[in-house]
Order: C-alpha cells, then structure tokens, then sequence
C-alpha cells in the first residue's frame, strides 16, 4: 500500500498512535477485566472482537470505534476518522471510551421488521458468550460480524435522499421488478446456487454478493437469465449468436434504486455510484475491478461506502425490465443509454460489447484471444431471444478452465521459502474426495489462511480418472456459498490415467 493513497494515515493532520498495515492486527487487553481483544486493519476499516464494537449496528461498519481502537490508535485520531467515515453522524467524544453509537442508535424501521423475534434472543446469548471466549473464539465471532456488517445498508438519511429525489421514477422501476420468483425445488435452488455472474457457475459470480450467508429466509432472489455451459466440441452451433467476455465479476441486479445480488443481499455503495444510474429500468450485469482482480472487487463491494468504489465498474448486458423485447432491441436501447453520446453515459457504467459469431471456429479463435489476455471465458447469447429469469439455453457459457468449490478441512506446511508458513490448503470436495491447493496462494493468504471450514472456490483445466482435480489453482472465498459444488466435467475432458 503506498503511503501516499493511504488514506487512513493521517487525518485532519493527526496520525494514529500505532499505524497498522491493510491485514495487520494487535491484541489490546482490557483495563476493566482481563480479556483480550483483537484489532485489525481491512482496507479503510479498523476491526475490534470485543461486544461493544458489534454491538453498534446502527452505524455504518467502517465507522464504528471503541476503547480499545481509542487505546491503540489514539483518541484524536478516532475522532477524526469516525468524523471522516460517517460526517452524517455524531462523532466520538475525546476522552470517553465509549462506542459511538451502543445503544442510542436509531435502527432503521425496515431492518427491524426484518429481523426475527429469535435472533434478537440470539443475539443477547451471542454478547453474552463473547465476553468469556477466548482469543481463537473472538478472532472467528469479529470475521462472522464484519461479514453480517458489511453487508448493511448505508444510514437511512444518504439513501432517502435519493428516493425523495425521484419518488414517481422510483415506483416505476419498483412496479416493473416486485414479481417475486417462483419458488424453486432443493435440486433447482442447488443448481442456481452455481451461478453468479452471467448464469456461471463461479465464485467469481456467487460473490457476488460480498457476503459469507445464502440470502436469509425471506430474501427475495431476483429473476435472473443463467446460462447452461457451452461444449466446445459437441455444443450446437453458435454461428449467428452473439459473442462477449466472460467477466470476472461480481453478479448485480440493480432494481432502480440499489444494487442487489443474485441471492438477494444488498450491496452498499455510495449514493454518488447510484445517482449515475437511471432509476425507471432494471438492469442485469457485474460489478467489475478488472481482469484478475476478483478478490479486491470482492472485497471492495463487501464494504459499506468504501472509497475503493471508484475502482469499480458496472458492466452491464441486459436489460430485464425490457426482457420482451428482443436482445437485439436490448442491446440497442443499452449502447442509447449507457454507450458514447448515451443519455447517461459515464467512465464506471459500460454496457458490454458483443459481437456476432461467424463460425464455431471464430468462437475458438475469440476464446483463445481472450483468455491469452487474462479474460475468463465467453458467453453465447442466441439472437433475437427474451429475457428468461431462469436458467435457459438462450444464454451459454464457455471457458477452458472449470470452477468448483471445496471445504477447507486443514493445511500443509510450506516447504522452501514457504517454510514455517501454510503450503497448501488441504480440501475436501462435494464428492467427498480430499486434495491440495497450493498454487495461487500469495504470501498473505500463506500466513493467514482460510479458516478451516471455509468455502473457497479454485480453478482447474480437467479431473483425473479418479475425479481428482490436477494443478488446482487458489481463487478466492465463496462468500455466497454454505457447501462445496463440484465441477460438471464432460469425460472427454478427464485424463486417462489418475495422478501417482
């Protein structure tokens, strides 16, 4: 992190009394008892385990503070960076080590009713638990709540702004979009449980959401068109249909007023991201940080109002609030819109470029030029269809490589200059079958690894005959996923004999 960009390093000509790097963390003992609490540094956030940092749900997460972040890091320091972060709200006194907002904070009415009458319970016996855990169990208890956080929405104030501003625009979009899907079987909720990006089946498009739950009971998912994979050998002919880049993104439904992910969580960025974005149609497509930049996008669209936002685009396909029209008439009506001289046209909102294909050699030959770039794969999408909000055959993916998810169950020490830290991460697949990955990991993820238990997604070319995945590459956390999916892999695509 350079210096420089770090924002966080001086404030308002005040810098902290201890400086933590982007990962880094202390332990702060307490001077009213003899616990222990950990503080970390994630991006533009500071992290304590301790209740009274938790317990602050009226206030955005990266604003939060309390007495061991005081302790640590100063108190003119936190009052500055409270200010900085939430200038809406009160900012902590100096001299006091209470959190900013414990129990005075207003919650907003709608996340109230949202809540069930037994997490509150929950939530009580949780406070209690975490005032006697131990330094392991506070560590786990601070990443569960940083998840359930960063995927809150912003103050009530910033976003009514935005409603008051075009409340007759605002129905309109809502009266095109409230059908709430139908419900789906276990085995039909499994397979779209695969797909986040544009209908693939990658953690890349799970993210999506940039949070570690399944949308909770009562989340309604919205109606999106998921695509089923493309055989390079055996597929049908794509010669006509229209040809565009895989993106390594997170999948977006944007409803006219917020940007929702395809399990239907919210996400959180800041009201001038929105305020570029119409809000009479509905709209299908990815937030997107760039070729191979997955987990930082991950990791900035996870943050309520990060100022990483201005790394982030919004790549969009389609168009769902139209979807009787044809894709040809979609398309057109995205590139008036969104393309040059568009009616809304700006740097982080792009439509996607497609292009008609020739032959199924010309698919070939575009999936070779993307993927020699860094790009993921291809999407084929059928001329002159609808949009489905379902998984249909109008939309096809295709890529050399296969994503698949695996639990991580331990580690394996390094060996060379990786000794004395994580080798590889020893992973069971949803076929029960166990395996290595050690290739993609960087340094900071080799000193602080996935937790055993957690979801990651990894990358493979083919499987052995024993259905072992060879040269599995790291990707990321599946922050969408409760289980691990395997690959579907076609038998041309396996070797024929299994590794040694």
């Amino acid at each position: 992190m350079a210096e420089a960009a770090d924002e966080l390093r001086e404030i308002a000509g005040i810098k902290p009394t201890v400086w933590l790097e982007d990962g880094e963390e202390r332990e702060v003992s307490s001077q009213s008892s003899n616990s222990v609490y950990k503080v970390k540094r994630t991006w533009d956030h500071y992290y304590c385990t301790c209740p009274a940092w938790r317990n602050q749900g009226g206030c955005p997460v990266n604003a939060r503070t309390c007495k061991h972040l005081k302790s640590l890091l100063g108190e003119k320091y936190e009052v500055a960076r409270v200010k900085m972060k939430n200038p809406d709200g009160p900012a902590p006194k100096a001299g006091k080590g209470k959190p900013t907002s414990k129990a005075k904070a207003v919650k907003p009415a709608s996340k109230a009713k949202a809540k069930p009458a037994s997490k509150a319970k929950a939530t009580g016996k949780r406070k209690k638990r975490d005032e006697d855990e131990d330094d392991e169990g506070d560590e786990d208890a601070m990443d569960q709540d940083e998840d359930e956080d960063e995927d809150t929405k912003p103050p009530p104030a910033k976003r009514s702004r935005r409603a008051a501003a075009e409340p007759k625009a605002k129905g309109k979009a809502a009266a095109k979009t409230k059908a709430k899907p139908k419900s789906k079987g276990k085995a039909k909720q499994e397979e779209d449980e695969e797909d986040e990006e544009e209908g693939d089946g990658d953690e890349e498009e799970d993210a999506e959401d940039a949070d570690d739950a399944p949308a909770a009971s009562g989340k309604s998912q919205p109606p999106l068109l998921l695509a089923n994979k493309w055989d390079i050998e055996k597929g049908p002919d794509p010669t006509g249909w229209w040809i565009s880049e895989k993106l390594d993104g997170v999948r977006t439904f944007y409803d006219g007023t917020q940007f929702i992910s395809r399990l239907g969580n919210a996400f959180t960025p800041p009201n001038w991201f929105l305020d570029k974005l119409p809000t009479d149609v509905t709209l299908d497509g990815e937030l997107y940080g760039g070729r191979g930049e997955f987990q930082s996008t991950v990791s900035i669209v996870k943050t309520v109002n990060s100022v990483h936002w201005k790394n982030i685009s919004f790549q969009i396909f389609d168009v769902p609030s139209r979807g009787e029209e044809t894709f040809e008439e979609r398309y057109d009506f995205l590139q008036k819109t969104f393309g040059q001289d568009g009616t809304h046209t700006t740097d982080q909102i792009s439509v996607v470029y497609h292009e008609v294909a020739k032959s199924r050699q010309h698919v070939l030959e575009k999936l070779k030029e993307i993927e020699s770039i860094g790009g993921e794969g291809l999407m084929l999408r059928k001329p002159q269809s609808k949009y489905e909000g379902r998984r249909s055959g109008s939309l096809l993916k295709l890529k050399t490589f296969y994503d698949a998810e695996a639990i991580v169950t331990g580690y394996a020490p390094g060996k060379g200059r990786n000794k004395g830290i994580t080798g590889a991460l020893s992973c069971k697949m949803e076929s029960g079958k166990l395996f290595n990955v050690g290739s993609g990991l960087t340094d900071k993820l080799r000193k602080d690894p996935p937790k055993i238990g957690t979801i990651i997604t990894y990358r493979f070319q083919e499987l052995t005959r024993d259905g072992v995945p060879r040269f599995p590459s790291f990707v990321g956390v599946a922050i969408d996923k409760d289980a691990p999916k395997d690959a579907e892999i076609p038998e041309h695509r396996k070797v024929e004999k299994a590794d040694a």
